[in-house]
C-alpha cells in the first residue's frame, strides 16, 4: 500500500483536466475507504491500550507522534474509531461506499456523547437522514437527538461551552485590530445574524459568497 500510494503521489499529473476530475473522484472514494479501515485499526489499538505499550501517553498522542497529525485531526480519527465500533450499520455503509466520510464524521460526532443504549436508538434515525441530507443537516439533527435523549448531558455541555468563551484582540502593525474569539451556540447565532445584516450587499456581477463580502 505504501509503495502504490507513493508511486501515485509521485506520478506525473495528467494534462487533461477531465482526467484529473475522474482520478480525483476515484481518489476521494479510495480515501474514504482507507479512512474506514484506518479507524477500525485505530479502534483496536485504543481498546487494547497498545499505544501505552509503545511509550505513548494515549492513543491520541500516538496518532500525533507517529502520524504527525494535528490535535484536532487525531481527535476526529479517534472519535470515528470509537463510534464506528458501536455503530455497525454506519460502519458497513461507510465501508461499502454508501456514506461519505463527512456524513460519517457528523454521525459519529453526534453519538460520541451518547450512552450505548442511546446510540443504538440514534443510529437508524441518523442513517435515514444521511440518505437525503448532507453533513451539516446530520450534525444539526444529532444535536437535537442529544438534547432529547440526554437532556442532562446537553445542559452540562452548554455550561461547559459557555465557560470556554473568550475574546482576544491585539493591534496590528498597520494600526488595525486582529484577534480570536470563541462563542457558545446562542451567542454565535446572534453574531452571525448581525454580520449577515450588515454584510456588504451583492453588487451587480458580484458572485462572491456572503462570508467573503463580510470581510
Amino acid at each position: 500500500m505504501r509503495e502504490s500510494a507513493q508511486a501515485l503521489a509521485l506520478a506525473a499529473l495528467p494534462d487533461d483536466a477531465d482526467i484529473c476530475v475522474a482520478e480525483a473522484e476515484d481518489l476521494l472514494f479510495a480515501r474514504d475507504r482507507i479512512t474506514c479501515a484506518l479507524a477500525d485499526r485505530v479502534g483496536r489499538v485504543h481498546v487494547a491500550g497498545q499505544a501505552r505499550q509503545h511509550g505513548h501517553a494515549s492513543t491520541r498522542s500516538w496518532l500525533r507522534t507517529a502520524a504527525g497529525m494535528s490535535v484536532a485531526g487525531a481527535g476526529r480519527l479517534l472519535t470515528l474509531a470509537v463510534e464506528l465500533a458501536r455503530l455497525p450499520r454506519v460502519r458497513e455503509k461507510f465501508a461499502a461506499g454508501v456514506l461519505s466520510a463527512g456524513v460519517v464524521e457528523a454521525i459519529c460526532t453526534a453519538t460520541a456523547r451518547l450512552s450505548d443504549e442511546h446510540a443504538v436508538l440514534a443510529e437508524p434515525i441518523l442513517l435515514e437522514l444521511a440518505g437525503k441530507a448532507g453533513p451539516a443537516e446530520v450534525a444539526k439533527a444529532g444535536r437535537y437527538l442529544r438534547a432529547v435523549l440526554d437532556p442532562d448531558g446537553e445542559e452540562r455541555d452548554e455550561r461547559a461551552d459557555y465557560g470556554r468563551r473568550f475574546l482576544r484582540v491585539r493591534p496590528t502593525a498597520g494600526g488595525g485590530l486582529e484577534g480570536e474569539f470563541y462563542l457558545p451556540r446562542e451567542a454565535a447565532a446572534r453574531l452571525r445574524a448581525l454580520l449577515d445584516a450588515y454584510a456588504k450587499p451583492r453588487a451587480e456581477g458580484d458572485d462572491r459568497p456572503l462570508r467573503v463580502r463580510q470581510v
